[in-house]
């Protein structure tokens, strides 16, 4: 029996000699190997720190009025050049191009950005990059109209983020321009009606046929009418809706995701809603700029709602602001307006006799279609390209160009549409 304990006991320290040698052993090569990981996370960055010393230093030595700065875009065009880009870790090339679009106009000091590329930014660098005081106030007064213009036009997060380093730079100008350009043509239009009806709902000159923008069925192969059309409106209702759906919401899209997706957008829509003219109604023209207006409406649509869970997450309003810019009402008051313009081109296309010139409403399909089918991949993310965000977003696109391409082949080969008349336009000219 003491033989069989003394056996067990010489068993049992073995092992703790075992043990004590193997926990020894795993903890010296634990020790080595976080010194090791240590060392090699002090030499990259020691050598990314002489990569910016000289490659980088020397660029901002170059600032015209002094001082190691670089203006935001030049450094935006530095970024885009590969022999610069690869040089440096990608997520802090994504985070720089971040801060220059947010800080169009303004520059940037090489020890700001030193800190953002070495992971050791402050807030400071985000905020007050080479701005004085008064850039500051500027920038929050900026801030607060860009929070209450732009919202639920993207995640929450994203527009308190952006509205930090809002400057307005560029403005919102494509919208703004398109609108103008609206405006002023339909009162020269009904300057020069040479007393036909202008009103509510007839204000388009009796004279089409000499109109040099209208969408004519039988002036199909003039493509620019494809596009020109969206400029004229007919009756100033019509032009209303339009102007309010623009202003209202293609404006706060565009402060937001940036003019050229918007401009994207609403031109892809206009295309698509002559087009869609062409092949389901082409006995009749069509004027207004309900394809580019529906085409925003329908691409903020339905990018809202695949976003609904991170909009409005502003917990610290009350609750009648919370209801009041909630996403339901926003869809009520969306297809309320849908509602109201539909019905109205329903009843001057086929129950009001006295008007002028037959217009057809595919513009308004058609644009919705376009804006439905662009707005996941051209207004949901304002950080990401469109063809950043997976294959649906190409696909997209490319499923708006194929139906594009058929409605163009249509044209082409059916025999079905008015004769074309190709008169001369210098009656309308002169």
């Amino acid at each position: 029996m003491m033989r069989w304990r003394e056996m067990l006991m010489d068993y049992g320290q073995m092992y703790g000699e075992g043990a004590s040698k193997t926990r020894s052993t795993r903890s010296g090569s634990s020790f080595f190997s976080v010194d090791g990981d240590l060392m090699a996370k002090r030499n990259a960055d020691m050598e990314l720190r002489r990569i910016l010393e000289v490659h980088f230093r020397p660029l901002f030595q170059r600032f015209v009025y002094g001082g190691e700065k670089i203006a935001c875009h030049d450094l935006r065009r530095v970024l885009r050049d590969p022999e610069y880009r690869n040089l440096l870790p990608m997520d802090k090339v994504h985070e720089l191009i971040d801060v220059t679009d947010f800080n169009i106009g303004r520059s940037i000091k090489y020890d700001e950005f030193v800190r953002i590329i070495m992971g050791r930014a402050s807030d400071d660098v985000y905020s007050d990059l080479g701005s004085s005081e008064e850039d500051s106030k500027q920038t929050s007064r900026l801030a607060k109209v860009y929070s209450v213009v732009c919202r639920n036009t993207a995640q929450q997060n994203l527009l308190e983020e952006k509205a930090e380093h809002y400057r307005c730079l560029p403005p919102p100008f494509f919208v703004v321009l398109v609108t103008l350009v609206q405006i002023v043509l339909y009162f020269w239009h009904a300057a020069d009606a040479e007393g036909a009806s202008v009103g509510a709902l007839d204000g388009f000159p009796s004279n089409s046929s000499n109109n040099a923008l209208m969408y004519l069925p039988t002036r199909r192969r003039e493509a620019w009418r494809f596009l020109s059309y969206s400029l004229l409106h007919q009756g100033f209702l019509d032009l209303a809706f339009n102007v309010l759906i623009q202003v209202v919401l293609g404006v706060p899209l565009e402060m937001t995701y940036s003019w050229w997706r918007v401009a994207i957008v609403y031109t892809i829509g206009v295309i698509m809603g002559s087009i869609g003219q062409s092949v389901s109604d082409y006995n009749v023209g069509l004027v207004g700029g309900a394809g580019g207006a529906y085409a925003l409406l329908g691409g903020h649509v339905i990018a809202v709602f695949q976003n609904r869970k991170m909009l409005n997450t502003d917990e610290t309003e009350g609750r009648k602001m919370h209801l009041l810019c909630s996403v339901l009402v926003r869809f009520i008051v969306i297809f309320v307006i849908m509602a109201l313009q539909v019905a109205l081109a329903v009843y001057k296309r086929w129950f009001m006799d006295d008007i002028g010139v037959k217009i057809g409403i595919a513009a308004h399909v058609g644009g919705f279609f376009a804006g439905l089918t662009l707005g996941p991949a051209f207004l949901k993310d304002p950080k990401l390209l469109p063809w950043q965000l997976g294959a649906s977003g190409i696909l997209d696109f490319f499923l708006v160009l194929a139906v594009v391409g058929a409605a163009v082949i249509f044209n082409i080969v059916y025999d079905g549409f008015p004769d074309e008349d190709f008169t001369s336009l210098s009656d309308f000219l002169n």
